[in-house]
């Protein structure tokens, strides 16, 4: 009888044990390794605000008065909006801001497998004071891989559309980092 009650105890325990192995186990994947939240970053905030200030290959109105980046984006807003414009040389203004905004944040985060930065994300969109209008997206691309980032850091810089005040322009720009 007491052969029996041993093998009965020691069955119970190894009852525990493994249910208890096993809710570990449970946990540690269903807990895992969170996806980072996004961080604000003073760098990716100052690469953005001085990217808007680049002249670009585009001018609206005349030679020599070249655009810059922002005022691209606003061109690109009112080509969005049915009032086209074009650059004199015949190409259009949004191509031409993606081509020049690419260029510079390729060249300044150097993305890739073996770079700190993984990948990049930008969104350009409008949206409004008023809490019915849905933003309205202008521009997006990205580059290089947005997966398994250590952080993912990130920057913003309003664009006013008028004086008005009936709205903005936002550019955002999220990097992955490895």
């Amino acid at each position: 009888m007491k052969n029996k009650a041993q093998h009965e105890i020691v069955g119970f325990v190894l009852i525990v044990l493994i249910v208890s192995v096993v809710g570990v186990i449970f946990i540690a994947i269903t807990l895992g390794s969170p996806e980072p939240e996004r961080q604000n970053s003073v760098e990716v905030s100052n690469l953005l605000e001085a990217s808007m200030y680049h002249t670009t290959g585009c001018a609206v109105n005349y030679i020599p008065q070249y655009r810059n980046v922002q005022d691209l984006v606003k061109e690109c807003y009112k080509d969005r909006s049915g009032d086209s414009r074009e650059c004199l040389d015949g190409g259009n203004v949004c191509d031409q801001l993606k081509t020049d905004l690419q260029s510079i944040l390729s060249n300044s985060l150097n993305v890739g497998e073996d770079s700190p930065n993984r990948g990049y994300n930008i969104d350009i969109y409008f949206t409004s004071d008023d809490e019915e209008i849905a933003n309205n997206l202008i521009l997006q691309f990205d580059e290089g891989v947005f997966l398994e980032c250590s952080a993912i850091v990130g920057g913003a810089h309003p664009i006013p559309v008028s004086s008005f005040g009936f709205g903005r322009i936002e550019t955002e720009l999220k990097v992955c980092k490895n």
